[in-house]
C-alpha cells in the first residue's frame, strides 16, 4: 500500500509541475492570481486574511507541505480540473441550490447586482455545505475591498506594490546656481495599514491617502534640496558644477539621488587622476578597474594584470558623497594576496616535481628552466600571474615524459579515484540506519535550536554538534543543567562523564563511529562556507543518529532537500517565525546619542577599537571581534547581558554563538572588504547580524539601523532584499583514512602532495566538490619540510595554526622541529604582564598568547605524551584573558610614529605623524 500512495503523491506532484510549467507547487503558487489564491483559500476553509496575498501563499504552503495527499488532491484538481472536483450528481440541481443558499444569505446584506454577480462567481464551486454567513460575507467584504482599492489607485494616480507601498511619479524641482529644472521621479511611501485605512469612510480613506502621498512628495522635495546644497555649497571633491548639473539632469527617474549614475568618461577622468596607469572598463552593472605590474621569475621579468570589480553603486555613492576611492589600498591587498598564492604555487610544483624526480640528482636551474618555458608564455597571454592548473599539468606532464613515464602510478590513481568516489558510502554506519532528518528551518530569534535541543534533552542518547567551541560549551552548560550526563569535547579541551549519555561538540570533532538517537546540527546554511563547510556536509551526511535535528536558515532549504534526495532518507520541514518583530529605523543614530542596549557593527579589528576609542569617555563599552578568544568573547558578553557595559561594538563576529539583550543594532558601513574585492555586505550578512537585535522574552521589538544615513539607507535596502538561495554543489575534505589510502596508492608521504591530488583530482557521484584548503595547504608546506611519518602531518596539518601571524608560525615551527625530535613540548608562560595594554601591539602580542595556547591545547590532544604542560598553559591562558578583559575595559591604546615616537589617534591610517611626514618632503626638496 505504502508504493500505492508513494506513485500517487509523484503522480499529484508532476500534475502540479505541469500546470506550473515545471515549477514545484511552493514556487508557482506565487504565479497564481488573487482570484485564484481566493478561491483556493475558500475552497479549504483557511483561516486567513482574504485582501493579503503574502498570508494566503503562506497558508497554502503549508497545507500542501503539513496537510497530506487529500489537501494536495483537492488543490490539484481545483487548478487542472476547475470545478469538476466539487461537482457530483444532480449536477444542476446542486448548482441551482447552490445559487439560492447564496442569494438567501444575501439578502440579510446590502449589496449591489455587480457585487452579487461576483459573490456567485466566487462560491460556484464551493460545497452548498460549506456556504455560511461568514464566508459570503468575507467574500463580499474581500471583493469590495478590491474594488476600493482600484478605485483609490485611479483617483491618486499611484500603484500599490506587494508591501502595501503607494508607488507613484512626480515633478520634482532641481534648485542648482544658475538654473531650476524639474524632472519626474519615482516615489515610494511606507507600506501602508489598509486594515485601519479600510475602518474610515471611503472619502476619509481618499484623503488619508492623500496626506500620505503629499507627505512623502515633500520629504522627497527636502531630500533633494539638502543633497543638492551640500553637494554645490563647496567645491565638490570630484565633480564640476557642469558635471553635477548634466548627471542630475538626465539620472533615471527610479534611482536615489545620491546614486544618481555618471558618465564613465568623468569616472575615468578620477580613476586617471588617482594613477595614471588605471584603466577602466565599464560593464552592465560594474565598473573594472585594471593596472599593469611586473614580476621577476626566476631570471625572467614577466608583466601581468591587476583588476578590481565595483558595483556601480558604490562608485557612484562615494564619488557624489566625496568620499576616498579606496582603488589604491585595495590594489595592494590584492596584489600581494596573488603574489603570495603564486609564490605558494610555484613553490608548490617544484616540490611535486622535486619529489617525482627524488632518485635524480638535478640542479634547481633545470627545474626553473621547465617551469619559465611553460608559465612565462601563460601569463604573457593570460596577462594574470596565476599559475592556471592546466599549465601545472603541462609542466608536470613534460617534466615526468623528461625522466621517465609513471603509467603505472596513473593506474593506480585512477583506481583511488574510483575507491572513494560514492562519499556517502564512506559512511557505513549512519547508511545502516534509518535516519530520520528533520529540519528547523526559520530566521534568528524564532526559537528553532531551542525546540531542538528540548528534544535532544528528552532522547536516551544524543550529540549537539555547534559550530563554535563557545556555542558548544553552552550547549554542554544548559545540558547539564538540566540534569542531563553529558561530555564536552573541542578540539582544545575535553570534559568527559564516563556516565554520559550525551555529547556537545564542535562540529569538526564529529564522531562517526558511536550510534545516538538524537542529533542536534546547528546553523546548517554553514554548508555553504568556502572554508569549513565540508565538516556541515560530513556531519549531514555521515552522523549515525536515528533522528537528525538540523537548524538553520531558509537559504538552505532546496540545497538540504537535494541533499536528503542524493542519501534516500526521509526530510520533515519545520518552519518557525521570529517571535518578536525587527524594525529598521527611520533615521541614523549618531555615536553621541547611543542609548543603552546598542550594539554597533563594524567591519574589522582597527574600526572596532577606534570607535571603542570614541566612545569610552562617554559610555561603558564592550567589545567583541573574531581576534579575541572565545573566552574573552564570553566575558564581554557576560559584562554586555549583566548591565556592566552599556554599548556592545563587535564585528560580524556576533552573527553566531552570542546571545546578547541587544536592543538595537547599528551599522558603521555597508560594505567590506572580503579578501577579493570591497563589496556591498550581502543579504546574509545583514540579516544573521541584525536577528541579534530584540531579543525574545528581554525585549518587545528589535530595532536595526546605521550610524549614517547614507549607510541607513543601504542597510535598509539589503534587509528587504530576498536571500539567495544556497546551490549545490557542496564541498567534501579529505579524511585521515582518506590520505592514508591516497598516500599507500600514490607511495608518498607528502602531505601537500595527497592533500592536491584530493583536491585537484577528485569527482564524486554524489553533489559534491573537494573542499578549498588553501590554508590547510599553507600549514602542510610548513609541515612537508620535517621528517614526520603521513599520520603525524596530517594532524599537523589540521592544526588551528594562523601562520598569517609570524609569531604563530615561529612558535609552529618550534614545536614541529621538538616532535620530530621526539623531545618533550614544554609550554613558556609569558613573563609578569602589566595590568593592562598601553599600545596596540601589546594587546596584539597577547592576542597571539592566547592562540598560542589554543595551538598547543589542540595538539595535547594528538601527541598527549609530548605536550603535558597543559595545566600550566590553561592557567596562562586565565591570566592573558583577565589582562585582555582589563585592557579592553581601560581602552586606551595607543599607536606611535615609528619616526618620533609621538602619540596617535588609534583610527589614525599611518605609521608616522603629519609633522613628520612634512619634515621628510621638506627634506627632500633641500636636497634637490
Amino acid at each position: 500500500m505504502a508504493k500505492k500512495k508513494n506513485k500517487y503523491q509523484i503522480k499529484i506532484n508532476n500534475k502540479i509541475r505541469n500546470y506550473f510549467n515545471g515549477l514545484a507547487f511552493e514556487d508557482g503558487i506565487v504565479t497564481l492570481d488573487e482570484e485564484k489564491l481566493v478561491e483556493l483559500v475558500m475552497l479549504l476553509e483557511l483561516d486567513v486574511a482574504l485582501d493579503d496575498k503574502d498570508s494566503m501563499i503562506k497558508a497554502l504552503r503549508r497545507v500542501w507541505s503539513q496537510d497530506g495527499i487529500k489537501s494536495r488532491e483537492i488543490i490539484t484538481t481545483y487548478l487542472t480540473q476547475p470545478y469538476k472536483a466539487l461537482v457530483k450528481d444532480n449536477k444542476s440541481t446542486k448548482s441551482s441550490d447552490r445559487v439560492e443558499k447564496i442569494l438567501y444569505i444575501l439578502n440579510d446584506i446590502a449589496h449591489s447586482f455587480d457585487e452579487e454577480q461576483r459573490v456567485l462567481e466566487s462560491l460556484m464551486d464551493t460545497k452548498i455545505s460549506k456556504i455560511t454567513h461568514k464566508k459570503v460575507k468575507n467574500t463580499l467584504t474581500y471583493i469590495r475591498n478590491k474594488q476600493r482599492v482600484k478605485k483609490l489607485q485611479k483617483l491618486l494616480n499611484v500603484e500599490f506594490d506587494s508591501i502595501n507601498q503607494m508607488v507613484f511619479y512626480d515633478s520634482f524641482i532641481f534648485r542648482l546656481k544658475d538654473s531650476d529644472f524639474s524632472k519626474q521621479l519615482e516615489v515610494k511611501s511606507e507600506s501602508i495599514d489598509f486594515d485601519n485605512l479600510f475602518k474610515l469612510s471611503f472619502d476619509d480613506s481618499l484623503k488619508k491617502l492623500e496626506e500620505i502621498k503629499e507627505k512623502v512628495k515633500v520629504e522627497k522635495q527636502n531630500y533633494i534640496d539638502d543633497f543638492i546644497e551640500k553637494t554645490i555649497s563647496t567645491p565638490h571633491h570630484y565633480l564640476s558644477y557642469e558635471q553635477i548639473f548634466n548627471a542630475l539632469k538626465s539620472m533615471p527617474p527610479e534611482v536615489c539621488i545620491d546614486h544618481t549614475p555618471l558618465d564613465i568618461s568623468i569616472i575615468e577622468e578620477i580613476i586617471k587622476s588617482l594613477n595614471n596607469n588605471y584603466y577602466t572598463i565599464e560593464t552592465q552593472e560594474h565598473i573594472i578597474i585594471q593596472t599593469t605590474k611586473s614580476y621577476q621569475l626566476f631570471e625572467e621579468m614577466v608583466e601581468y594584470e591587476l583588476s578590481l570589480s565595483y558595483e556601480k553603486s558604490f562608485i557612484y555613492n562615494t564619488i557624489w558623497l566625496g568620499k576616498e576611492l579606496p582603488i589604491e589600498s585595495d590594489f595592494n591587498t590584492q596584489d600581494k594576496e596573488l603574489i603570495e598564492h603564486f609564490e605558494y604555487a610555484i613553490d608548490d610544483l617544484l616540490d611535486e616535481m622535486r619529489e617525482i624526480s627524488y632518485k635524480l640528482e638535478l640542479e634547481d636551474s633545470e627545474y626553473h628552466n621547465f617551469i619559465s618555458k611553460f608559465i612565462s608564455p601563460q601569463i604573457a597571454s593570460s596577462r594574470t600571474l596565476k599559475l592556471k592548473e592546466k599549465s601545472k599539468r603541462r609542466v608536470i606532464f613534460h617534466f615526468s615524459d623528461y625522466i621517465q613515464p609513471l603509467l603505472e602510478k596513473q593506474k593506480r590513481e585512477e583506481l583511488l579515484a574510483k575507491t572513494i568516489r560514492d562519499f556517502k558510502n564512506l559512511f557505513p554506519l549512519a547508511r545502516s540506519l534509518k535516519r530520520e532528518i528533520i529540519f528547523h528551518v526559520g530566521p534568528t530569534n524564532s526559537g528553532k535550536t531551542y525546540q531542538a535541543l528540548k528534544e535532544l534533552k528528552e532522547a536516551t542518547t544524543g550529540y549537539y554538534l555547534a559550530p563554535l567551541r563557545l556555542l558548544a560549551l553552552e550547549g554542554y552548560e544548559n545540558l547539564k543543567a538540566d540534569g542531563v550526563n553529558v561530555s564536552l569535547i573541542t578540539g582544545e579541551e575535553e570534559i568527559i562523564d564516563e556516565e554520559s549519555t550525551h555529547i556537545s561538540s564542535t562540529i569538526e570533532m564529529m564522531n562517526s563511529a558511536v550510534d545516538v538517537d538524537v542529533c542536534v546540527i546547528d546553523e546548517i546554511q554553514m554548508i555553504s562556507d568556502r572554508d569549513r563547510g565540508w565538516a556541515w556536509a560530513n556531519a549531514l551526511i555521515g552522523i549515525p543518529a536515528k533522528r537528525v535535528i538540523l537548524t538553520g536558515s531558509s537559504d538552505a532549504l532546496d540545497t538540504i532537500k537535494e541533499l536528503c534526495e542524493y542519501l534516500g532518507e526521509e526530510l520533515t520541514i519545520v518552519e518557525f517565525e521570529r517571535k518578536n518583530p525587527l524594525e529598521v529605523l527611520h533615521y541614523p543614530i549618531p555615536l553621541t546619542q547611543l542609548e543603552p542596549s546598542t550594539a554597533i557593527i563594524a567591519f574589522s579589528r582597527r574600526e572596532v577599537l577606534s570607535i571603542k576609542q570614541q566612545l569610552s569617555s562617554k559610555y561603558r563599552v564592550s567589545v567583541v571581534y573574531g581576534n579575541l578568544s572565545p573566552e574573552v568573547r564570553r566575558e564581554e558578553a557576560r559584562r554586555f547581558r549583566e548591565k556592566e557595559s552599556d554599548i556592545l561594538v563587535a564585528t560580524d563576529a556576533i552573527a553566531m554563538g552570542l546571545n546578547l539583550p541587544i536592543k538595537t543594532i547599528l551599522f558603521a558601513k555597508d560594505n567590506k572588504f572580503d579578501g577579493l574585492r570591497r563589496r556591498e555586505l550581502l543579504p546574509t550578512e545583514v540579516i544573521q547580524i541584525s536577528g541579534r537585535a530584540g531579543r525574545y522574552g528581554i525585549e518587545e521589538k528589535g530595532f536595526v539601523g546605521a550610524l549614517d544615513s547614507n549607510t541607513l539607507h543601504n542597510i535598509e535596502r539589503i534587509f528587504h532584499t530576498p536571500l539567495p538561495k544556497i546551490k549545490l554543489p557542496i564541498s567534501i575534505m579529505a579524511s585521515l583514512e582518506h590520505v592514508l589510502l591516497i598516500g599507500e596508492i600514490l607511495e608518498t608521504s607528502h602531505i601537500s602532495t595527497i592533500l592536491n591530488f584530493f583536491a585537484d583530482n577528485m569527482e564524486f557521484d554524489g553533489p559534491f566538490v573537494a573542499a578549498n584548503i588553501d590554508s590547510m595547504l599553507e600549514i602542510a608546506s610548513i609541515v612537508d619540510e620535517y621528517d614526520l611519518d603521513l599520520r603525524t602531518r596530517y594532524y599537523l596539518s589540521c592544526a588551528p595554526a594562523s601562520i598569517s601571524s609570524p609569531y604563530i608560525e615561529s612558535v609552529f615551527h618550534r614545536y614541529i622541529r621538538q616532535i620530530e625530535a621526539k623531545q618533550k613540548v614544554l609550554y613558556i608562560p609569558p613573563r609578569d604582564l602589566p595590568k593592562f595594554a598601553h599600545t596596540n601591539d601589546m594587546l596584539l602580542n597577547a592576542e597571539d598568547r592566547v592562540r598560542e595556547i589554543s595551538l598547543y591545547l589542540w595538539l595535547s590532544f594528538k601527541f598527549p605524551e609530548l605536550f603535558e604542560d597543559t595545566q600550566k598553559a590553561k592557567d596562562a591562558r586565565v591570566k592573558l584573558n583577565q589582562y585582555i578583559e582589563n585592557s579592553l575595559r581601560e581602552g586606551h591604546f595607543t599607536k606611535n610614529c615609528r619616526k618620533c615616537g609621538k602619540s596617535l589617534d588609534f583610527s589614525y591610517r599611518f605609521s608616522i605623524c603629519d609633522e613628520c611626514h612634512h619634515k621628510a618632503r621638506r627634506g627632500r626638496r633641500y636636497r634637490r
